[in-house]
């Protein structure tokens, strides 16, 4: 919605909104997880909307995911909550902050398409 009303028509809007979505899904944390991305990257990760929602919907699955798993190249057998906060780095017990961003996230971007959306006129006389 927020692209929508930024640009003059849907067409444009679908464009800018396939070049979001690329970098967001890109830096979301599931193709390159957290502990992965290089440093300079890092502040595109938490600012990022869907790296917020797939931290959000791991942790809530698997927060009490105690059975033990094998993964591949690494010896012995792991827990499924250790797995999780090595590889992909999330906390466990971080779900409250995540929710509370993603409820800000989508107050700002509504904010944001109604700032826009009462701002910006494109109409053509």
């Amino acid at each position: 919605m927020m692209t929508v009303s930024v640009t003059p028509n849907e067409t444009i809007a679908a464009i800018f909104a396939a070049g979001f979505y690329l970098l967001f899904n890109i830096f979301s944390g599931f193709y390159i997880p957290q502990p992965k991305i290089p440093g300079w990257w890092i502040w595109y990760y938490w600012i990022c909307p869907m790296a917020w929602t797939v931290y959000g919907c791991i942790v809530s699955q698997y927060h009490d995911a105690n059975n033990e798993i094998f993964v591949l190249g690494q010896t012995g057998n792991t827990t499924m909550a250790a797995f999780i906060n090595d590889y992909y780095g999330f906390e466990l017990d971080f779900m409250g902050p995540v929710a509370a961003v993603l409820v800000g996230f989508c107050v700002f971007f509504a904010l944001l398409y109604a700032f826009f959306l009462r701002t910006l006129n494109f109409q053509m006389r």
